[in-house]
C-alpha cells in the first residue's frame, strides 16, 4: 500500500539515510516531497536481478535481504536495514538491477520513483551532486564488504584463473 506522510515526518527521517545525510534543510525538503509511504510484508519481492529498476526505496522499519545468483540457487549478499536507501543502481544508466530484493520481515519504506528523482537532479545540481556522490561512496562500502566475504570463502589457491590480473 502507497500513502503520503506529513513532510515533517519525512524531512526529519530522510536526513538520517546515507544517500541524504548532509544535505541541507532546504534540499531534503525537496526531496521529501517526492516520497510516498511503502508498506510490505516478509516474503514481498521489491525487486528482482537483472531487470530495470524505476523506483528507489529508503527503509523506514524491517529489513530487506538482497540476493544474487541463480534463481535457484540465491545468495544472500546484504541485509537492508532501517536508513538505508535501494537499489542505488536505479541511479545509473541502465537501471539494471544487480540484486533480487526481498522484505525478510514486515516493515515499511518510502518510495521515491527513479524518473522524478532523476528531475529533481537535474533540476537542482546540488542535490543531484551529492546524491550521486553519496551513492559512489554507497556502492564502493557494499562492493568492499562483497569482495571481503569472498575472500573468507575462497581462498587464492582455489580461485579460478580468470580472477588474476583483474582490476578491482
Amino acid at each position: 500500500m502507497v500513502y503520503r506522510s506529513p513532510a515533517a515526518l519525512v524531512t526529519h527521517f530522510l536526513s538520517e539515510v546515507d544517500l541524504f545525510r548532509g544535505l541541507s534543510a532546504r534540499h531534503i525538503e525537496r526531496v521529501a516531497a517526492l516520497c510516498d509511504e511503502f508498506h510490505f510484508e516478509a516474503g514481498d519481492y521489491l525487486g528482482y536481478q537483472d531487470e530495470l529498476g524505476d523506483r528507489l526505496y529508503v527503509v523506514r522499519s524491517g529489513e530487506v535481504t538482497a540476493a544474487t545468483g541463480a534463481p535457484d540457487r540465491p545468495v544472500a549478499v546484504r541485509t537492508v536495514a532501517p536508513r538505508e536507501a535501494f537499489p542505488v543502481a536505479i541511479l545509473f544508466n541502465p537501471p539494471k538491477l544487480v540484486t533480487t530484493s526481498r522484505a525478510a520481515t514486515d516493515g515499511s519504506a518510502f518510495v521515491i520513483p527513479r524518473v522524478r528523482l532523476l528531475e529533481l537532479c537535474e533540476l537542482e545540481p546540488r542535490i543531484g551532486l551529492h546524491i550521486f556522490s553519496a551513492a559512489c561512496g554507497i556502492l564502493a562500502s557494499r562492493y568492499r564488504y562483497t569482495l571481503d566475504r569472498l575472500a573468507e570463502v575462497v581462498s587464492p589457491e582455489d580461485a579460478p584463473e580468470s580472477w588474476a590480473g583483474g582490476e578491482l
